[in-house]
């Protein structure tokens, strides 16, 4: 938890001095990379520790969960009985997904309409949580590199995997991926 506690407290200290990360071309957006072992105990430390933290630090606390929009993406779903048919494989539906996912960009479009939503708060976070849900359909790396120049509104986006430098590897399983330019914590 200490860990934890410290990650927050470099973030929220990046997050919270545009006049530093502005100009030099950098977005207002971060990563906190947590051990995977601790995604459930990250529901608990966000509302323990991190909502509070970020209060102190002068922001209003918007949750975007990841795992909540893939779960009304898929609810909407227009061909929702074919994802149902028993004559496609799991590997198919979930490959069929992944390319509609990354062809659309349905989720980066979700990202930047809260944005739009949020930024009327005096000093708006987005805590981007669940991300693990991304897996096996999509990567924050490409997310990221999609609105990256769109971002207007901190973002802190709590990852389950490591870092290293910039590259990250989600979920601890995928190969390292250095396709982020946000700073990790």
């Amino acid at each position: 938890m200490a860990s934890y506690d410290e990650k927050f407290n470099h973030a929220l200290n990046y997050l919270n001095r545009p006049d530093i990360t502005n100009p030099t071309g950098d977005k207002p957006i971060c990563y906190v990379t947590y051990d995977v072992r601790d995604a459930i105990d990250m529901k608990r430390i966000i509302k323990e520790t991190l909502i509070p933290k970020a209060k102190y630090f002068g922001f209003e606390v918007k949750l975007f969960s990841i795992g909540q929009h893939i779960l009304e993406y898929l609810s909407n779903y227009p061909d929702k009985d074919e994802l149902l048919d028993d004559s496609y494989s799991e590997d198919e539906i979930f490959e069929s997904l992944a390319v509609e996912t990354q062809e659309t960009k349905w989720m980066e479009k979700a990202i930047l309409d809260f944005q739009e939503q949020v930024k009327t708060a005096e000093h708006p976070l987005i805590v981007v949580t669940d991300l693990e849900m991304l897996h096996p359909l999509y990567k924050m790396g490409l997310i990221e590199n999609t609105i990256y120049n769109k971002i207007t509104v901190p973002i802190l986006v709590l990852y389950p995997g490591e870092a290293q430098g910039f590259a990250k590897r989600f979920l601890n399983f995928y190969n390292l991926d250095g396709n982020y330019r946000s700073k990790n914590f």
